[in-house]
């Protein structure tokens, strides 16, 4: 009797770790970190019920929870676009973004994991966006009207990727580069520019400097007394007489 009852207890003690070992393994525990949300899934259809921060015990076996970061995320592209001229633009575009915590059941229903969201959704409407906005810029204005640039690519950035659940915090214009012959034409453009406002800048100079001699001369004609003309003469003169003499018809040589 009694080796019935061990056998049994025996039997019931391996049940209870077969058991525990197939609770560990199918994972029931659902441990959502702060900034996450956790979308709980039941035999592959969203049930609509979302896990906040915290853990959380559910049946492994018919559910599963997907989750998603909730904080803010960085997506860093580089892009090659056109300007309204046709000229080639490559940018390094940076967009900070997070998903909505209110969206995330509908995110998964439409979309699915995180990395879909960032595969299907965030890359394509950068790249779309970015183009669409590069294009209504002439090259030249790209750097000009840079901030102009940015809000706009925000602004349709924004109104695109809310309808996903997805909220745009961000845009950042890193880097911009132009193609090697636009580069070489604005380097000559400078170079002449400055070589023009350089040549203007001397027949300033030239001018201003005429004008101020004429001046000078014109204030002493205006000024010249015979008062004067003696000073001058006295101050010119090195204490020699003069070797020669005339009385209006004749000149003589003095001895």
């Amino acid at each position: 009797m009694k080796d019935s009852t061990a056998n049994l207890v025996m039997v019931i003690l391996v049940l209870l770790g077969i058991t525990g070992l197939i609770w560990l393994v199918t994972g029931p525990v659902a441990i959502i970190s702060p900034g996450e949300r956790g979308v709980v899934v039941c035999k592959g259809k969203v049930t609509g019920q979302v896990y906040s921060e915290g853990w959380y015990l559910f049946n492994s076996i018919t559910k599963n929870v997907v989750q998603f970061d909730t904080r803010t995320q960085i997506n860093e592209e580089e892009i090659a676009a056109a300007s309204e001229d046709l000229q080639d633009v490559n940018m390094t575009i940076v967009a900070q973004y997070r998903i909505d915590p209110n969206a995330v059941a509908d995110v998964v229903q439409n979309i699915g994991k995180q990395k879909d969201v960032d595969e299907k959704i965030i890359d394509p409407a950068i790249q779309e966006v970015i183009k669409a906005s590069t294009s209504k810029f002439p090259v030249a204005d790209v750097i000009r009207k840079r901030a102009e640039l940015k809000k706009m690519i925000e602004d349709q950035l924004t109104e695109r990727l809310y309808e996903y659940g997805v909220l745009l915090d961000e845009v950042s214009i890193k880097n911009i580069v132009f193609s090697d012959e636009f580069t070489r034409a604005i380097e000559k453009k400078q170079v002449a520019e400055q070589g023009k406002q350089q040549a203007e800048y001397e027949a300033q100079a030239t001018v201003a400097k005429a004008e101020g001699k004429a001046k000078e001369q014109e204030l002493l004609r205006e000024n010249l007394t015979s008062e004067i003309l003696q000073r001058l003469y006295i101050e010119k003169w090195d204490g020699e007489l003069p070797q020669v003499m005339s009385d209006g018809n004749m000149i003589y040589q003095l001895p």
